[in-house]
């Protein structure tokens, strides 16, 4: 009777780490795919492909956080946005820092805009 009891707590563990597994691919898959949100944080419009900007994070954590608020939209997404503080202007990323814990940026996450007003609202430069 106990050999059948380890074979299934070993199947129940298997199909947890599975599924932890795929909600981490999940995770990176909206990071790696392009901008995290579809609609513009300011006006709710479409997003423009051509208009997006990095933002710096320190971690696959971070990121996650970043991509749920982003993907969120409207209260949500500009919440996040606000504590993004755009103070990197010839880097790669509009933020030297995580806007989470203020940590060197290792990751990044793309923000998508309707428009170059709303991504200059943004960053703090008209595109």
């Amino acid at each position: 009777m106990q050999v059948h009891s380890k074979v299934n707590l070993k199947i129940i563990k298997m199909k947890k780490t599975f599924v932890s597994i795929l909600a981490l691919f999940a995770i990176a898959g909206l990071i790696w795919a392009g901008a995290a949100n579809k609609d513009c944080p300011y006006s709710g419009k479409a997003i423009n492909a051509e208009k997006s900007a990095k933002i710096g994070l320190c971690c696959n954590n971070c990121a996650g956080k970043a991509t749920k608020a982003l993907a969120a939209g409207g209260k949500s997404a500009k919440a996040f946005l606000k504590k993004v503080k755009a103070d990197n202007k010839g880097g790669d990323t509009v933020n030297k820092g995580c806007p989470f814990s203020g940590k060197a940026v290792k990751a990044t996450v793309s923000v998508g805009f309707c428009c170059g007003n709303c991504l200059g609202k943004f960053s703090g430069a008209k595109q």
